[in-house]
């Protein structure tokens, strides 16, 4: 009896898969038919007299484009290979649902592989339907124009945004997500908003550059701390830290955060610092705090000189502020920030010893070039703007000059199949995860820039509020949520230099904030994500509970010394 009983299922699941990869090549091949190949025109018609000028897009051009003209298939070919990529996917999940259900590994018996099916299915099912809304087969009430195009991409970006925020609930890699999130924003614009062909392209490829960029800068100085690492290099820094009580070393750890970030990349100082904490301090809870205080001292450190952070760069190249007039306005206001992060610390934490983690029995012998490679690797941080501005080569570069003149040194104090110390040893080691999240949350973050999401964000809340210097304190706010790059980019073609000359009050305020703004959420700067890669068990959660309230005050502090400067006469302006 119990013989004859399995057949049956077994044929049922074998149907159900056949049928179920049928349906997939049938839909395929129905996109494929329906677009007349893989090579088609996004939305616009091949003669059509609106083609792209050729040469770099701007950022907003995608927000200027034409009128639409017909489309030739009607949106269904599109449709068709958008469903059948999902498609597979649940085709597949069957599978892999049978396999763990069978796999005996009891130490992921936590797991619940039952979940896989719905999860691929509402995927697929999101993908179908924010498709039809661009496409107008699902209609929704009160849209207008192009908004049908757009509205698909901002809730793509908010659902993602959601899941990573959610990690500790759903307990979905934040990576898995940021990479689905970042391609699924492309392909909605690819297959959705009417644009030429090569106008799109031209986006991909700059975004990718620029996402590049800081990808391979992350993977140089990851690596270049890990060399230093493996030499114990932060031995020397450890052993002349002589604090014991918790409160002292976090004043400590700030004020030096603060005055690093000052001459190095914000993401470098984190990279450095959160490396030096792992060695420092064994309690996982303390050292979470202070690497996330790291994150707000390197912010408020890098917004007041020229190369601190990435969006007072752009400024002052931009002319709206100048290396003296903003060492002068933006010091007193980011030590404000400094001190009223850690001052609301200092008050809420129960002071005590720290405790370190364990030294072992026999104290170990300095490998070779322990303070040669150490000192080495930060002095050629140190120098990688300098590098940058006397050769006009990016920053990665210098960065990955840095990492071979690291790895030549090492390859020469050291045997060469010694991975310890090697390049290969340590690129072995370093988190790749960290940048792939990097690439697929800049990805996104990206294409709303090109579409010109962000551009009508900030203008949107120009019009909402006509106050200046407030618009300006909600663009710090709106810089936690998405990248500040492109929100200082829109607010500098929103405000015109004959009106707000070079070091206007207003461009002092939108520099603080939009650098300072970001550490309110841990995802709202390249820092913060580069911490929450390397202290895995940081949260989108933990971070709101356990920094955003010192994050917030001191945010405000700053805000209040750059408007008392003001009132007080005492900001320094071109005229």
């Amino acid at each position: 009896m119990t013989v004859a009983a399995i057949p049956a299922p077994v044929t049922t699941r074998s149907q159900r898969r056949k049928w179920s990869e049928r349906l997939f090549v049938a839909v395929l091949f129905i996109g494929l038919a329906a677009r007349g190949g893989f090579s088609y025109p996004r939305g616009l018609n091949s003669t059509a007299s609106n083609a792209a000028t050729p040469g770099k897009a701007s950022p907003m051009a995608f927000a200027h484009v034409a009128a639409p003209v017909e489309k030739e298939d009607g949106g269904y070919g599109r449709i068709a290979t958008l469903v059948a990529i999902p498609a597979l996917f649940v085709v597949m999940c069957r599978q892999t649902s049978k396999v763990l259900r069978r796999a005996e590994a009891p130490k992921h018996g936590h797991g619940n592989p039952d979940i896989l099916p719905p999860v691929m299915t509402g995927l697929f099912l999101w993908v179908i339907l924010m498709s039809g809304i661009q496409q107008g087969i699902v209609p929704v009430p009160g849209l207008e124009g192009k908004q049908n195009e757009f509205l698909p991409i901002v809730l793509t970006f908010i659902a993602g945004y959601g899941i990573i925020v959610l990690e500790e609930v759903t307990e979905i890699h934040k990576t898995a997500t940021a990479l689905i999130l970042g391609v699924m924003i492309w392909a909605f614009i690819g297959t959705g908003v009417t644009m030429p062909s090569e106008e799109f392209e031209t986006a991909v490829s700059d975004t990718l550059k620029d996402i590049s960029e800081v990808v391979f800068f992350l993977l140089g100085a990851l690596t270049v701390v890990e060399l230093m690492d493996a030499h114990k290099g932060f031995d020397i820094i450890t052993a002349s830290i002589k604090a014991t009580k918790k409160k002292e070393l976090m004043v400590i750890i700030g004020v030096l955060t603060f005055l690093l970030s000052s001459v190095l990349n914000n993401l470098t100082v984190v990279i450095v610092m959160v490396s030096l904490l792992q060695k420092l301090v064994k309690e996982d809870d303390f050292r979470r705090k202070l690497g996330g205080l790291v994150v707000v001292a390197s912010n408020a450190g890098g917004a007041w000189t020229p190369m601190g952070d990435i969006t007072t760069t752009m400024l002052y190249i931009g002319g709206q502020v100048t290396t003296v007039r903003l060492l002068g306005n933006l010091l007193f206001p980011s030590i404000m920030c400094l001190v009223g992060t850690l001052g609301w610390e200092l008050i809420q934490m129960k002071d005590g010893p720290f405790e370190r983690p364990a030294a072992s029995g026999a104290k170990e012998e300095a490998p070779v070039g322990q303070a040669f490679v150490f000192w080495g690797g930060l002095a050629g941080m140190i120098f990688v703007p300098v590098f940058s501005a006397l050769t006009q080569c990016p920053a990665w570069s210098g960065m990955m000059l840095n990492l071979g003149m690291l790895a030549l040194i090492t390859s020469l104090l050291h045997e060469p199949n010694d991975d310890r110390f090697s390049l290969k040893g340590a690129l072995s080691r370093i988190e790749v995860a960290d940048a792939l999240f990097f690439l697929g949350v800049l990805f996104a973050v990206g294409g709303l820039e090109r579409v010109g999401i962000l551009k009508a964000l900030a203008e949107k809340l120009s019009e909402i509020c006509p106050i200046d210097s407030l618009v300006a304190i909600l663009l710090g706010f709106a810089s936690a949520v998405v990248d500040n790059v492109p929100l200082v980019a829109a607010s500098q073609g929103m405000y015109d230099l004959t009106q707000h000359p070079p070091d206007d009050a207003l461009w002092n305020l939108i520099t603080y904030c939009a650098a300072t703004g970001g550490s309110l959420l841990v995802i709202g700067s390249a820092a913060g994500v580069a911490f929450m890669g390397m202290e895995k068990n940081v949260t989108f959660g933990w971070y709101v509970k356990a920094i955003g309230p010192a994050a917030l005050m001191g945010y405000f502090f700053g805000v209040a010394g750059i408007m008392g400067q003001q009132a007080a006469g005492l900001a320094i302006t071109s005229s």
